[in-house]
């Protein structure tokens, strides 16, 4: 655990300083831009995200499972970095011809209830290019177990850069047109940021070595990278639907309500994606080595740390939940429940640990594939129901409810393929002491100050929550961390 530990510390510190920006980021937002103009960036960013994990042509995933083949410092990785650009460049091509032919339907399917997004569709293309570009990098650095840098640039370079353009805005320098080209430039950046320091760090090799990739190697990269595309684009559908499908029914102003809202529960999810960043390369090494035992234990130890952190973020959101509705403008008061919805889903996603990752690092990657279509149809069809029933909340349901199917899917695989149960006594525990902890909050009269409410509120479920995990031992990695730091902060 220690490469693991090390980096994924240093990605959560950037995290959540991204968190932090972030939060600036949407409170400031919601505030100044009207529900349309949120929903803007929320349909470009998820199109943008959307093309791009198609344009890659699935090569993430060989990045990270087969980089270990290559992994040579000396003889620059054998080529690896060339044959990443060159299929990227070919994706990505593919992709813009694709757009072409459906650029007029897009269009005409939102001039109506979508207006905005049309007059800034032109966009779409340079930030899929930059996108891609940038997974591809972040995939090659973390393969080479440089995870770090992928965060700074993205949660906290980009963030910085973000509320930057909106400081114009509010200071009225710039008009929403030039803070639109100043966001997209803001996102592209990261990618640049990563080029740099690729070069820097000497990883730059480009020129592959004949003969080095085999005849049994290549027809292995080929089958992953098809996989790999249709699980990555299904994947991609499955994150970026909601706000898609969102806008198709209701329109771009219940988009950004979506958006916005929909900040306060994916800011759970930020431990587990800092761990996933570093567990591939980790997981895709022992896979090679065959130390399956040493998976399985870092499978336990992922479901036990993140279900503790993802419960205390799950029952700070339910505390506060009408705190936050009164941080926004009254506008947003729709998405109430959407929150607490999405939260849940989450939670679910972080209790069930890595075990997509495993999955997708093992020989069995194509069932990952066979489980994300299944998702897929699954999370099409849930929203095709729900949202003209529901609204934004339907799309929250469907949400959760997809979240909490894929996870079943993956965790019955990895009992029944690998023996692999991850939950112990320390799962029951946890569960237990996060009812415990929120009981008290039912009581706590509302203190009609908007901020001390919030702190004393989370204040007594945190205590409650951390001081039970100590003396019950439900975290045994955790509870290292916290006394270690407790020890720090009393010296």
């Amino acid at each position: 655990m220690g490469i693991i530990e090390k980096q994924a510390t240093k990605n959560l510190i950037y995290s959540y300083l991204g968190a932090g920006l972030g939060f600036i980021t949407v409170m400031w937002t919601a505030n100044l831009f009207t529900t349309s103009e949120n929903g803007v960036t929320t349909l470009i960013i998820s199109y943008a995200a959307l093309f791009s994990q198609f344009a890659n042509l699935g090569f993430n995933s060989v990045t990270i499972r087969l980089f270990p083949y290559f992994r040579n410092k000396e003889k620059g990785h054998h080529g690896f970095l060339f044959y990443a650009i060159l299929v990227t460049l070919i994706g990505f091509t593919l992709c813009y011809i694709v757009f072409l032919f459906l650029q007029p339907h897009l269009i005409e399917s939102n001039k109506l209830k979508s207006a905005l997004f049309v007059n800034y569709l032109f966009y779409l293309m340079p930030l899929t290019f930059f996108t891609v570009f940038y997974n591809i990098f972040d995939s090659y650095l973390r393969a080479s177990y440089s995870s770090v840098i992928g965060s700074f640039s993205k949660d906290f370079l980009q963030k910085i850069l973000i509320i930057f353009m909106i400081f114009l805005y509010f200071l009225k320098i710039i008009d929403f047109r030039i803070y639109i080209m100043g966001y997209i430039i803001s996102t592209c950046l990261p990618t640049i940021f990563l080029l740099v320091y690729i070069i820097k760090q000497d990883e730059w090799h480009i020129k592959p070595i004949r003969g080095f990739v085999t005849k049994e190697l290549r027809n292995e990269m080929v089958n992953l990278s098809i996989f790999s595309i249709l699980a990555g684009g299904a994947s991609a559908i499955i994150l970026n639907i909601d706000s898609i499908m969102v806008n198709k029914f209701l329109g771009e102003a219940d988009t950004g309500i979506y958006r916005i809202v929909g900040y306060f529960a994916t800011i759970m999810l930020i431990p587990a994606r800092s761990l996933y960043r570093i567990s591939s390369s980790i997981v895709a090494e022992n896979f090679k080595q065959k130390k399956i035992s040493e998976i399985h234990k870092l499978y336990i130890q992922s479901c036990n740390s993140q279900l503790a952190i993802g419960a205390l973020f799950f029952i700070g959101v339910w505390v506060n939940l009408d705190n936050i509705l009164h941080l926004l403008p009254a506008a947003y008061s729709p998405g109430k429940y959407v929150i607490l919805v999405l939260s849940a889903g989450f939670l679910i996603e972080m209790a069930t640990g890595i075990n997509q990752v495993i999955i997708a690092n093992s020989a069995f990657y194509r069932f990952d594939a066979y489980f994300v279509f299944i998702v897929v149809g699954f999370t099409v069809l849930a929203n095709y129901i729900f949202i003209p029933l529901f609204g934004i909340m339907g799309s929250a349901i469907a949400t959760a409810l997809t979240v909490v199917t894929s996870n079943i899917l993956r965790y019955g695989f990895l009992l029944i393929k690998f023996k692999m149960q991850p939950f112990t006594t320390n799962t029951l525990k946890l569960i237990f002491i996060a009812a415990i902890a929120i009981s008290p909050s039912f009581f706590i009269p509302y203190l009609h100050n908007l901020y001390l409410d919030i702190a004393i509120r989370s204040g007594i479920v945190s205590g409650i929550f951390v001081l039970l995990i100590l003396r019950m031992e439900a975290t045994p990695e955790l509870n290292i961390k916290i006394r270690r730091n407790i020890k720090r902060f009393l010296k």
